[in-house]
């Protein structure tokens, strides 16, 4: 559409699409998130999760701004759509509150003893490698007697043995969820998140009413009990394409690498369950055991919970398995984007 006098688009399909809203917001762009569809003045549809950069109200002029966004061309490979107008009379017109603003995200994650060092690498170079993404990595003891202000993001990696967050440490980071802080955990991090009253995940316990378990030998407990382990499949979920933590996906299922037996209860919101694993089979790839396969149907891979102004998303799986499975990387950014946006009704 050349060059505008109005406002920017672009879609957020794309998988570096993440790394041009950092980039843009990095160079203090005021820019927005679309929560409903809307369309360009030549027909195109874009839909929720498409972002505006408009052209009037910023700290740099027009000609700045144009270069800003070839460089998000050039860098990103992202399509970049020029809008001369705001009206529109199909979907949302760009003036309304259908658009949200975005914030620049300042973004910790704990690191050090009674956390996974290797998955917190794989967060790590997602961050860094994949999207330029600037993360601080904050040991816990340091964490435990630090100020945490300058941050409004932190994620809490997967635990390994006892977490090391003192009391003292637990009640700042509580006290700093509820005053808008965004608090992100992976896997068996959210068991601690429940305990410690930062949100509530449940997770799918043994039932108590099945039929006891047939007799075996004594020899078999080591076959048995290593049977049981789920150290890497492949499964089908379904997603709310509607939800901020699907924006820029487009088809109604997506593969999930699983490496864990954590299965969590689906929210009683009607509005809280954006991944859950479906009621039929599931299993694209891999092996499970018919124990843990049976708690898979009707589970959430991910939750959001409300505490004051803030919000704590938890997901159950790894999301950027060893730097390769792709697919999932933007469910953790959405998160970081978007997480503080999401709706307070939609909570666990």
């Amino acid at each position: 559409g050349g060059k505008s006098q109005y406002a920017y688009v672009f879609e957020s399909i794309g998988y570096f699409a993440p790394r041009a809203i950092y980039r843009l917001l990095n160079h203090g762009l005021r820019i927005k998130v679309a929560t409903k569809s809307f369309y360009h003045a030549g027909g195109k549809k874009f839909e929720p999760g498409s972002i505006l950069i408009p052209l009037s109200d910023q700290d740099k002029n027009v000609q700045q701004i144009e270069f800003l966004i070839n460089e998000i061309v050039s860098k990103d490979a992202i399509d970049v759509f020029a809008f001369h107008s705001g009206l529109d009379y199909q979907g949302s017109s760009l003036g309304s509150n259908s658009f949200l603003t975005l914030k620049k995200p300042q973004i910790a994650m704990l690191v050090g003893d009674g956390f996974s060092a290797t998955d917190a690498g794989e967060v790590w170079h997602m961050f860094d490698t994949r999207f330029s993404i600037p993360l601080t990595l904050i040991p816990v003891d340091v964490f435990n007697r630090s100020a945490i202000g300058r941050y409004n993001t932190i994620i809490v990696p997967p635990t390994v043995g006892t977490m090391q967050i003192s009391d003292n440490g637990k009640e700042k980071l509580k006290s700093w969820v509820q005053n808008g802080g965004l608090l992100i955990g992976m896997e068996n991090a959210l068991n601690w998140f429940t305990t410690a009253g930062l949100g509530k995940f449940e997770m799918k316990k043994e039932d108590e009413k099945k039929d006891p378990q047939p007799a075996r030998s004594y020899g078999s407990i080591d076959a048995f009990t290593g049977a049981q382990e789920t150290s890497g499949a492949i499964f089908n979920v379904s997603v709310d394409l509607t939800h901020p933590l699907l924006y820029g996906y487009y088809n109604a299922t997506m593969p999930v690498f699983k490496s864990n037996n954590l299965f969590m209860e689906k929210a009683k919101s009607a509005y809280g369950n954006p991944v859950v694993f479906p009621s039929s089979s599931s299993l694209i790839s891999g092996y499970i055991s018919k124990q843990n396969y049976g708690k898979l149907p009707n589970s959430s891979l991910v939750g959001v919970s409300v505490l004051g102004q803030g919000r704590i998303i938890g997901f159950t799986d790894n999301l950027c398995f060893r730097a390769f499975w792709l697919g999932t990387n933007k469910l953790m950014m959405n998160a970081v984007f978007y997480g503080s946006l999401i709706n307070a009704a939609s909570g666990r």
